[in-house]
């Protein structure tokens, strides 16, 4: 297809306001600009058979498990509540063996690539920066601006800089370097600006960008500072958004890039391996009602301003104030007054950074955590799609997730204050409720486990591990079928993925700490706040400080360990606490230069 002799670039423009007022989170809202998208019946079938299925088999366990707490007619509450949680964390790990096998299948079949459109899409690519290194991050924007510039397509692009970086120093930096690259490439249209006073931290930076220039641009391509994308995604984006007017977002997967560390090194790893598998199933049972991670996606202009505006929560921070997490928020208000907000993983040339450090990664996570949990008090807003309300407590059980595996733990593993051999009769030893009254007392602080056979603990055991490795296994297969290796790349290779569940298995009580922590930090009023990113290793008196928590406690449970008060199950969970501060010292190294946490390279 030819287009009209027409330049990519669009010219240097004025300020064109355009009007983005706060959304009323306490009556709907429909957009009458908003055509009315759906998802198809085959997706809204996928999605209620990967919704409901977990859903049966958490039913199916609690019946179970019911069955085997009251052998001798009883049940206690702390036997009740283990069932409960037990059941409810089951349903989100089912959820993701599911979305993992949808993921295999969507690979199978990948969607057509759009055809491109007669007339295009004026677009603004956003960069927010907020102290990164400016060179390298506007770098990015620029070399992805110059390709675009040599494409035959009808789509026009502008880059602005967005700048909220509080150090006076770096706010000379990208004022200079920005003035710098308009010299080098007149043809450019390059933008930049830097906030005064940093409100409502990056959505409030997009906004401030939306109500200055919004009216020019039909869409805006926005980025993170570390995000780098292909020209080729870029223009699928813009194709697909061109052909469907109901679509109001499109979000990529995005890959994690290698980095230097260690710690990025098997972030990219498991990005590439697992977290792509995951992505395309997600997006095969979301839909039209998909969400967005805040970057690396094309937003349609006036259906944003017209839709996202985001008010205040009642109350101070961190449970009320500015709404941190915006994307999943701003994809809800979007689906909610009528526009498609899509995933879309076939535009794979998408990336971005993870922190250097294990503790550069949490302290990340503290913010989102804070951001997620604000998501629990929107769940009701009138007018929300059913799978909205979902992805926003989806995304806080992505912490609180962490409170209830630490509570399974203590039920599950710790012997308590019973003493050995106090356990109820097992499936072939029934007595009446009166003799076990009279035979087998119980504290009431732990539960009174059924005497299991050893070929079902064995079976239960086995169950659980293969539940949880599930998605990675899933992830695995695919990887190895999109990319087909030689025989020479598997050795390598399963190195690799050996290595990296291993650190997973040990780093994860780890961050099972860490996210309870920050859920208590919410709990008790304190804000985390919006911290600059930071960069370089965390020196040796920092990791004991950050990690003491988690020391401490698997020091002990190895005390308890060593006089048999504790049991084989919390083993595994006390060796990886007790190491947590040479196990951050070691991914914060510079990775090894051979072929270890290297996913498969694609074969044509």
């Amino acid at each position: 297809m030819t287009f009209p002799l027409r330049s990519p670039l669009l010219p240097h423009t004025l300020p064109q306001p355009l009007t983005m007022a706060d959304q009323d989170l306490h009556a709907p809202y429909r957009d009458p600009d908003a055509p009315g998208t759906t998802s198809t019946p085959t997706v809204r079938l996928l999605r209620g058979l990967t919704l409901a299925l977990p859903a049966l088999g958490s039913l199916a366990f609690g019946r179970i498990a019911l069955g085997w707490f009251a052998l001798d007619g009883h049940l206690g509450v702390i036997e009740a509540i283990l069932i409960g949680v037990t059941a409810f964390a089951l349903y989100w790990s089912m959820l993701s063996v599911l979305t993992a096998l949808l993921g295999l299948c969507h690979a199978m079949a990948p969607s057509p690539a759009p055809n491109p459109p007669h007339t295009g899409l004026t677009i603004a690519i956003l960069l927010p920066m907020y102290g990164e290194p400016a060179r390298l991050t506007v770098g990015h924007a620029i070399r992805l601006l110059c390709r675009l510039d040599t494409m035959a397509t009808p789509h026009r692009f502008a880059l602005h800089i967005l700048s909220d970086s509080r150090d006076p120093k770096a706010q000379v930096r990208e004022r200079a370097l920005a003035t710098l690259f308009r010299r080098r490439h007149p043809g450019l249209a390059i933008h930049d600006r830097h906030r005064a006073q940093n409100i409502d931290f990056k959505s409030g930076n997009i906004r401030d960008w939306v109500r200055s220039h919004g009216e020019a641009y039909e869409a805006m391509l926005i980025l993170d500072a570390d995000s780098i994308m292909g020209t080729e995604t870029v223009l699928h984006l813009a194709d697909t958004m061109a052909a469907d007017p109901g679509c109001g977002l499109l979000q990529t997967v995005p890959r994690v890039r290698p980095g230097h560390s260690l710690w990025q090194r098997m972030q990219s790893f498991a990005s590439e391996v697992y977290g792509i598998n995951l992505g395309r199933g997600f997006a095969l049972w979301t839909g039209a009602e998909g969400n967005f991670l805040g970057h690396n996606a094309l937003v349609r202009t006036r259906a944003f301003a017209a839709s996202a505006g985001l008010p205040h929560l009642p109350g101070r921070a961190p449970r009320g104030g500015v709404i941190l997490s915006h994307d999943f928020v701003e994809a809800a208000l979007l689906r909610r007054a009528g526009w498609g907000v899509r995933m879309v993983p076939q535009a794979d040339e998408s990336f971005e950074d993870t922190p250097e450090t294990l503790a550069g990664y949490l302290r990340r996570d503290r913010r989102w955590c804070q951001g997620n949990m604000q998501h629990l008090s929107l769940l009701m807003t009138p007018g929300l799609h059913p799978v909205s309300r979902f992805h926003l407590l989806n995304g806080a059980m992505a912490y609180l997730s962490s409170v209830w595996w630490l509570v399974l733990l203590a039920l599950w593993a710790l012997p308590g204050l019973t003493k050995p051999g106090l356990t109820k009769p097992s499936l072939s030893d029934l007595v009446p409720p009166t003799a076990v009254a009279q035979t087998y007392p119980t504290n009431g602080l732990m539960p009174v486990w059924p005497e299991l056979p050893a070929v079902t603990q064995g079976s239960l055991t086995l169950a659980v591990a293969l539940m949880l490795l599930a998605p990675k296994l899933i992830g695995t297969i695919a990887h190895l079928r999109d990319r087909r290796p030689t025989i020479c790349q598997l050795p390598a290779f399963a190195a690799s993925l050996v290595a990296e569940v291993t650190l997973s298995m040990l780093l994860a009580p780890l961050m099972m700490v860490h996210q309870v922590r920050a859920v208590l930090r919410i709990l008790v009023g304190i804000d985390g706040g919006w911290m600059p990113h930071q960069t370089g290793k965390t020196p040796l008196a920092s990791l004991i400080r950050f990690h003491a928590t988690e020391t401490l406690l698997g020091l002990g449970l190895l005390s308890l360990a060593l006089i048999g008060g504790l049991t084989p199950w919390l083993l595994p969970v006390a060796i990886g606490l007790s190491l947590a501060v040479p196990l951050a010292c070691l991914v914060q190294t510079k990775a090894p230069r051979n072929r270890l946490f290297r996913p498969l390279e694609a074969r044509s």
